[in-house]
């Protein structure tokens, strides 16, 4: 017979599985097979039979009810109609990547304009360094990574060369062009010492340490001779590798007696190379200029 206790256990067992999982519908299947499958007392007398028969009816609709109690939970919405049918998971929807803007790189050399520049603070970058410089005075005008101020050649002119990155070495040769060997150190007292020694030239100050733009710096400032040897523009005085070496990206000498302005800034590790210049006969107030420009230098 299937008594009370075994239809309790049947519907505990659905009850306590997982109504939405594939497995709630193997609880229901064994547990249908257990009522269907419980033996039945063969009773001595035909009361008895007849009390059992009807308890076996009350037992069977029991478990009618709970097949359409089980038939109603999955037809609910949100639930699988189909038998071992699980709930309807929503559609898996990758979340969109999130689009990381690119980092602009920091140019390697950046200047203003060419063409005149107006009184006021200009933004340059040399070698991955960003500085800012100041200019007080009317007449100056930017060339590449240069500023000159009045006419080329003559006593009234400036100029200050704002290297993209630093020379690498110097000329034991000027005139013939042959390379210092071996080449300085890659410091600025280094490169200091080998400019101050360049022949063709007359050191006149330096090296010294100083400070450009709250940075430490070496400064040099030398003379072209009289008696160079050759014509100016042949005389090469410094060279950056990554202009061309030896064979080009060079500073020549702009003119016999002219003088050179030389700051080698180190920057946390890159160095930043400034030379000025100006020629035979120049003032005073070209050096204060020049000065102007050089002290007001910060870097970022």
């Amino acid at each position: 017979m299937t008594d009370r206790s075994t239809l309790d256990r049947v519907v505990t067992d659905w009850l306590h599985a997982d109504a939405t999982s594939a497995g709630s519908d193997r609880v229901l299947a064994a547990a249908l097979v257990r009522v269907s499958s419980t033996g039945q007392e063969r009773p001595s007398r035909l009361a008895r039979f007849a009390d059992m028969k009807s308890t076996a009816k009350l037992a069977l609709a029991a478990a009618a009810v709970v097949i359409v109690a089980v038939v109603a939970l999955n037809l609910l919405p949100g639930r699988g109609g189909g038998v071992g049918g699980g709930p309807t998971a929503p559609p898996s929807v990758a979340p969109s990547p999130t689009v990381q803007p690119s980092p602009s790189p920091s140019p390697a050399a950046a200047f203003p304009s060419d063409g005149p520049l107006s009184i006021g603070i200009h933004s340059a970058v040399l070698d991955g360094v960003p500085l800012r410089f100041s200019v007080s005075a009317a007449g100056w005008t930017s060339a590449g990574t240069s500023l000159g101020m009045g006419e080329y050649g003559q006593p009234d002119y400036a100029g200050i060369d704002f290297w993209s990155s630093a020379p690498d070495n110097v000329y034991a040769d000027p005139c013939a062009h042959t390379p210092l060997d071996p080449p300085p150190s890659q410091t600025a007292a280094g490169l200091a010492a080998a400019a101050a020694a360049v022949p063709g030239t007359e050191l006149v100050s330096g090296p010294a340490s100083t400070e450009v733009g709250g940075r430490p710096a070496q400064h040099i400032i030398l003379t072209i001779r009289e008696d160079l040897g050759c014509d100016p523009h042949e005389a090469y005085l410094w060279y950056d590798e990554s202009t061309g070496g030896a064979s080009g990206g060079w500073r020549w000498a702009e003119g016999l007696g002219a003088t050179y302005w030389v700051w080698i800034v180190d920057v946390d590790g890159t160095l930043v190379w400034i030379n000025a210049y100006t020629f035979k006969g120049a003032g005073p107030e070209l050096a204060r200029e020049i000065m102007q420009i050089v002290d007001s230098i910060e870097f970022e």
